[in-house]
């Protein structure tokens, strides 16, 4: 998923093995090491821990490699306030008032300043300007340190809504198992707080309340339409894909001794505006992160508290299937006859700059994402109409109407603008497949009317989640039916050989990013990069290719030579598993200061600079700060998106299935 962009536009160290760490022999010095050392080395390899899964019913379950009271620690960090070290903040405008909300990082002052602006090629100098004819401040376009001062400013009060989605279904789970919180709070409550957020469409801190703020509704200068429909209903509208605390935002290094790098000019006499305050400048709805706001994280986060509840549907009158009625147009509309979604609304800045995007681009994954959310939402509506006795005559037709959309959406059908849409199943079964590498594209543009062809594909760069997610959504026996058995199996050795990360001991640890990190089987782990978050999605994958397969080796369907090939894949693919599954550990904040795989890219005194206390955890985002090629920079910081998705898989949840077993949609059964 795309982050964050610049541009101004008792922790059980025991169970980790001796080879993943991978401990130099400085780190041995302190007595806490040494007893580490002795804890494992006679273990051999990482154990593996039979966790409770509250969520799966079918399909394979996995052993995890973390204990609850680590996940303990790791919800900690979710739910505390970023000021007691945390990936919280507590709400204080309107409705929003006393409520525990997600941010997507957790970051320092000493991170930027002490590390960050210390980097070759790095000044943080940076002076801010008043404009007078839309009241902003912001970095004058030619300070030295405006970008620095954008992304920090991103990291330390932006939340993706991806990263929200994620950290709702994250505290589902361990509301279900049954997980507390100190204060005692329902889990499922906190959770929830993010669909009144969205409701509210104004910032967690704001000043002002001013309802449908953070919604891209369309303009009269036509930004913001939606495939050439407008939308000017809010609640109809997108969401922007990140959202601030408060649209005057604070610089981390307010108060700071940093601040002598950060000067204003021309500041008003309101005194809201002061040096190391900016106004925020991310305004990008963007079609991915919506699915995952609206779709994926709330509905699968409903549907546990249903689950835990014994309940079969979720009363129609929750907040979360409310939202994705309302927001169901804007998705619908921005749909192309060849059934690709489109990747922003018209006028939406780019990843960098001032430059629009193209309004007929397409993400692949964010294809992926709408597919599964469409999926999940499906369901979610059918069970409405199967058990909920209560619905009125009006309320019925309300569900029958949204099921036949979301049909249309994805098998073909109308679109709210009159088009017809071939679907998006059509779209990933002719398109979004490039038949030369045996992977999905990145993306493409679609239906462009400049263009004599309905689909321009983009080839280059690669991406990793694009694939890993894609197919993770569409399953092994939909993919392998239309490319040819084992199609699936080489997706994911594709992907390998360029994507993945292999660390000192020549073992696959993770993937990256794109096939342009230095990574691969002719990488070298001291110049690649390894990510948390897509590693995670990496072992999401092969969980539903390994149970996939498994059902193949016994199924009529398939010859005898493919069912013994099937048994050949999982044997495969569960060593790859394993050995990511192992490695991912790596990369949380109690383990990467001692990996010597990070030792050439990791911040000196990494634990100086972001100090966490024992009694939590989290998951950091990127092996190293590196400018990634869809053009974001990954960080090794507390992420909360990577800590999620690694709750996700202590639980055994595929955030792609409603209920997150890792067995197939059966898409036949759907369309019909």
């Amino acid at each position: 998923m795309k982050k964050i962009f610049i541009g101004l536009s008792v922790i059980a160290l025991g169970m980790a093995s001796f080879s993943l760490l991978q401990l130099s022999r400085e780190d041995t010095a302190s007595g806490s090491v040494k007893s580490l050392l002795a804890s494992t080395l006679d273990d051999g390899d990482i154990k593996l821990i039979n966790s409770t899964n509250p969520a799966t019913t079918s399909g394979d379950s996995f052993p995890s490699v973390q204990t609850d009271v680590e996940i303990q620690k790791e919800l900690n960090f979710l739910i505390s306030f970023a000021d007691q070290v945390g990936f919280s903040y507590q709400g204080s405008a309107g409705d929003l008032n006393g409520l525990i909300l997600p941010l997507s990082y957790y970051s320092t002052a000493d991170y930027w300043g002490k590390y960050v602006g210390e980097l070759p090629g790095n000044d943080l100098h940076v002076v801010d300007v008043f404009n007078t004819d839309d009241y902003t401040l912001k970095p004058a376009k030619d300070s030295p340190g405006g970008d620095l001062q954008v992304e920090r400013l991103n990291v330390y009060n932006g939340t993706d809504i991806y990263d929200a989605a994620c950290w709702q279904i994250a505290l589902g789970l361990c509301g279900k198992a049954g997980i507390k919180h100190a204060s005692n709070l329902d889990l499922f409550d906190i959770a929830e707080n993010q669909d009144r957020l969205l409701l509210a469409g104004f910032d967690g801190n704001a000043t002002k309340e001013e309802p449908g703020a953070n919604r891209a509704i369309t303009r009269k200068d036509g930004t913001f339409s939606y495939n050439r429909k407008s939308i000017t209903n809010p609640i109809q509208a997108y969401t922007f894909r990140m959202v601030t605390r408060n649209w005057l935002s604070t610089d981390p290094f307010l108060n700071t001794s940093y601040m002598k790098y950060v000067t204003a000019e021309g500041l008003p006499s309101n005194s809201e505006y002061e040096p190391g305050k900016v106004s925020w400048m991310d305004w990008k709805p963007i079609t991915g992160e919506n699915a995952w706001a609206y779709f994926i994280g709330p509905l699968q986060t409903a549907h546990l508290k249903q689950q835990s509840q014994g309940g079969k549907f979720i009363p129609l009158s929750s907040q979360a299937i409310q939202n994705a009625l309302e927001v169901l147009l804007a998705l619908r509309s921005m749909q192309s006859e060849i059934g690709g979604i489109y990747y922003a609304c018209e006028g939406s800045l780019g990843n960098q700059g001032e430059e629009a995007v193209n309004p007929y681009e397409v993400s692949v994954e964010n294809n992926a994402s709408a597919l599964a959310g469409l999926m999940i939402f499906r369901q979610i509506l059918q069970d409405e109409l199967d058990f909920d006795t209560d619905l009125s005559s009006e309320q019925k037709e309300q569900v029958k109407t949204a099921l036949s959309e979301v049909k249309g959406t994805l098998f073909g059908g109308k679109t709210p603008q009159g088009k017809e849409t071939k679907g998006l199943i059509a779209f990933f079964k002719n398109h979004a497949w490039d038949s030369k590498t045996g992977i999905f594209y990145q993306g493409g543009e679609a239906n462009h009317p400049r263009l004599n062809t309905l689909w321009k594909p983009t080839a280059e760069p690669k991406a990793v989640d694009v694939s890993t997610w894609g197919l993770a959504v569409l399953g092994q026996p939909l993919v392998d039916s239309w490319y040819g058995f084992g199609s699936s199996y080489l997706v994911w050795q594709n992907v390998k050989g360029w994507g993945g990360f292999f660390g000192p001991d020549g073992a696959l640890w993770g993937v990256g990013y794109s096939n342009q990190d230095g990574n691969g089987v002719s990488g070298n782990y001291e110049k690649g990069i390894m990510s948390a978050e897509w590693t995670a999605g990496a072992i999401n994958l092969l969980r539903c290719l390994i149970a996939q397969y498994k059902v193949a080796t016994t199924s009529s369907l398939y010859s005898t030579a493919e069912q013994t090939q099937a048994s050949e894949y999982v044997e495969s693919l569960k060593k790859d598993h394993d050995s990511m599954f192992k490695n991912v550990l790596s990369l949380r904040n109690d383990l990467y200061p001692l990996s010597v795989a990070y030792s050439g890219v990791r911040p000196d005194n990494y634990a100086g600079l972001i100090p966490i206390p024992d009694d939590k955890l989290a998951f950091i985002y990127g092996s190293k700060r590196y400018m990634i090629p869809f053009g974001w920079f990954a960080n090794p910081l507390p992420s909360t998106t990577s800590t999620s998705w690694l709750i996700m898989l202590h639980y055994n949840f595929n955030p792609f299935k409603i209920g997150g077993d890792y067995l197939p949609y059966d898409f036949e059964a759907t369309k019909n």
